[in-house]
């Protein structure tokens, strides 16, 4: 019994390492913007989950900040979305779409089109929520 015991603690020990590990990786690896000037977080009808957040500077988007919980798919989207619309003015990151999008991973199977959809639907929301906040803080 006692042999269980340990078992079931080394084994308790070794997972709690291992989340652990990953947490911190990901908080350390994932950029977050503190008070983004847009943000958005989106789920789609697959259940992924995409968020995207934008900061400005001189009517351009200067950092970007972006995270899923879906497939690798999702995290390419999501991605490349953001990255899309580094350096751009609100005007031009209308004309993001998920075609361009799709062009900027390399393509997508059929399967997987919803995915740039859903990127394409989050930097769009985020872009809003900024441009609603300008309007309610006066330069």
């Amino acid at each position: 019994m006692i042999q269980y015991a340990l078992w079931f603690l080394l084994i308790g020990g070794v997972l709690f390492v291992i989340v652990g590990a990953w947490v911190a990786v990901y908080f350390w690896l994932v950029p977050h913007l503190n008070r983004p000037d847009g943000h958005a977080r989106i789920t789609g009808k697959c259940g992924d989950t995409m968020e995207i957040s934008l900061k400005f500077q001189e009517g351009k988007v200067i950092r970007t900040s972006h995270g899923t919980n879906g497939c690798v798919y999702s995290l390419n989207c999501v991605s490349s979305a953001a990255t899309l619309a580094q350096g751009k003015s609100p005007d031009e990151i209308i004309h993001i779409d998920s075609d361009s999008i799709r062009q900027s991973v390399g393509g997508l199977p059929q399967n997987q089109v919803h995915c740039a959809q859903l990127a394409e639907e989050t930097l769009q929301s985020a872009l809003h929520d900024y441009m609603l906040k300008q309007r309610r803080d006066p330069p």
